[in-house]
């Protein structure tokens, strides 16, 4: 009876520790690196993660702090071949899954809302929910 009662009592404590841990997403980390378009498909950006940014594509990359450093086309022009020039941004978590991005770009500034979709070390899935540009 000893050994049911222990066996019952461990039992209980496992699946209490089960329930009661909970997967946070921790978007923070796991963002934080340099971002490479992979395809841009009616809103939905996918991202893969690099080592460095590649100098005919766009890029991303999240730094620690809000900063953020926006690789894009350096004029209204996205007739090839296209010149790419780096900006600088800033992001800022909103929700456990949103981020609002603000960054330069050839005519002035622009800011999105977004929500990430998938999120690993990998690739980064987002879908653009709103977009503005702010002019100087």
């Amino acid at each position: 009876m000893k050994i049911t009662f222990k066996i019952l009592a461990i039992g209980i404590l496992l699946l209490y520790v089960s329930f009661n841990t909970v997967s946070k997403f921790n978007l923070e980390d796991k963002i934080i690196g340099k971002w490479s378009i992979s395809s841009d498909k009616n809103e939905t950006g996918a991202w893969k993660k690099v080592e460095k940014f590649d100098s005919n594509r766009s890029g991303m990359e999240f730094k620690k702090e809000g900063i953020l450093i926006v690789r894009m086309n350096s004029g209204s022009c996205a007739t090839p071949p296209i010149t790419y020039k780096n900006y600088d941004g800033i992001w800022k978590k909103t929700s456990d899954s949103t981020l609002v991005i603000t960054h330069g770009f050839w005519g002035g500034k622009f800011e999105s809302n977004i929500l990430i979709k998938t999120l690993d070390n990998e690739k980064l899935i987002f879908e653009t929910l709103t977009d503005k540009i702010i002019r100087k």
